[in-house]
Order: C-alpha cells, then sequence, then structure tokens
C-alpha cells in the first residue's frame, strides 16, 4: 500500500498481484486547488494499482470536501466531489496506449509520478466551471441566504 500523502510514486514499485493507493493528501501542497476554492477541508484518495508489464493501470476515486464560490449568488456553497480515475501510469505514451488506448496517460518519467501534482491535476480538471448552489429565479438564495437578482434579457 502506497500513501497519498508520498510526493513520488516509482511505478517500479508497484507490485505485480497490484496495490493500492490510499488516505489523505499533503493539503499543503495543493495551492491551486485551494487557490480556486474557498476553503479546502479534505482530500481523500482511494485507488487500486495494477501492473501490466511496465504499465501501472489506475482505478478509483479522489473525494474532496470544500466550499466554492456559487457564480449565481456569489456565496459560498458547499462542494462534495467525487473524482474517478481511470488512468495509465507510463514512461511513454505508446506503452499506456498498447494496454488500453482509452485510458488517461501519465507520463512517469524516468519511472517515476509526481504523485501530489497528478493527483491534484485530477481534481482540478474536475471542478465544476460555473459553479452554481441552487436553481432559483430570484429573492433570497436557500444556500448562502444571500439576495440574488436574476436578470432576464
Amino acid at each position: 500500500m502506497f500513501s497519498a500523502k508520498a510526493h513520488i510514486l516509482h511505478i517500479a514499485k508497484v507490485a505485480e498481484l497490484g496495490d493500492t493507493l490510499a488516505g489523505s493528501v499533503d493539503l499543503a501542497l495543493w495551492t491551486r486547488l485551494a487557490a480556486a476554492l474557498q476553503q479546502l477541508d479534505a482530500v481523500n484518495v482511494q485507488v487500486d494499482l495494477r501492473r501490466n508489464g511496465s504499465v501501472v493501470l489506475v482505478e478509483g476515486v479522489i473525494e474532496v470536501a470544500g466550499r466554492i464560490r456559487c457564480e449565481r449568488c456569489l456565496g459560498t456553497m458547499p462542494l462534495a466531489l467525487q473524482v474517478p480515475v481511470h488512468s495509465a501510469l507510463a514512461e511513454s505514451e505508446v506503452a499506456a496506449g498498447a494496454v488500453d488506448p482509452d485510458l488517461d496517460v501519465v507520463l512517469a518519467e524516468k519511472g517515476a509520478v509526481p504523485l501530489q501534482t497528478w493527483l491534484e491535476d485530477e481534481v482540478l480538471l474536475a471542478l465544476p466551471m460555473i459553479p452554481r448552489c441552487a436553481e432559483w429565479e430570484s429573492g433570497v438564495c436557500p444556500i448562502s441566504g444571500l439576495e440574488a437578482f436574476v436578470t432576464v434579457h
């Protein structure tokens, strides 16, 4: 088992019979996600690692808890994301593509993946482009308590 707090994942160290990557990440290193959110409370990882030759197949989920700004009422709303991970860790795209061309490829330069950067990238790509806390016409937002008026053109 590998800790989600690790900085580097060496793909050669993944057991032939499979392994797991689990636990809370090092939030101090997740500065890009922290800047995108109003508050970052927790990030937990639970993924299975399975070796296929020189490629490591990754299946699992990253769970994120925090608060994000609503683009409708401009208030703060809760964020609870479950980010599916379906990737191949490999030293080349060709090697990963030979195993499964539908997987997201994560390049492992010299056999190592910068773990915190890769996991944070997965979460950043899953953030809603325009977060909205509720569908309503106008008045007080049921989530933030702020009053907002939607203008119809």
